[in-house]
């Protein structure tokens, strides 16, 4: 049996605690679609402390959800996920065309995220649409 290198494992958090341990000891950091941008800003700060104070040094990816719904029926259907979740603060997630959704990923980018995943809502009616959506429309405008 070939031998792999060793897969990367990050950890979810996002409490200050927590988050410190992530940058001590993860790989890599994940926060939930609770985490507006602001929110991504503060994380990767408490993450930072933790690699000081652990002596790390490297990169250390910051991976955040977001929520995401387009067509008819967008707001509604990202207001019901959001109070579904209970994560009905301003700034959580988006909805509209192509640009909106690529403006909110650079805007969390800009915050300290290396990495944003789209996620759409429970009741995405089109869910092969939605992965053509992001790859298609939206990653050619993200640089």
């Amino acid at each position: 049996m070939a031998a792999h290198p060793p897969a990367p494992v990050h950890a979810g958090g996002l409490g200050p605690r927590t988050l410190r341990l992530t940058g001590e000891a993860a790989d890599g950091t994940v926060l939930d679609a609770s985490v507006p941008a602001d929110g991504v800003r503060r994380a990767c700060a408490l993450v930072a402390e933790g690699r000081a104070a652990a002596g790390r040094s490297g990169p250390h990816p910051v991976t955040v959800y977001l929520h995401v719904a387009t067509g008819p029926g967008a707001r509604e259907r990202l207001r019901a996920e959001k109070e579904r979740t209970g994560n009905t603060a301003p700034g959580l997630g988006v909805t509209g065309d192509a640009r909106a959704v690529a403006d909110a990923v650079v805007e969390l980018a800009e915050a300290g995220a290396t990495a944003v995943i789209l996620q759409p809502t429970s009741d995405e009616p089109d869910p092969e649409g939605f992965v053509r959506f992001a790859a298609e429309r939206v990653r050619p405008l993200v640089p």
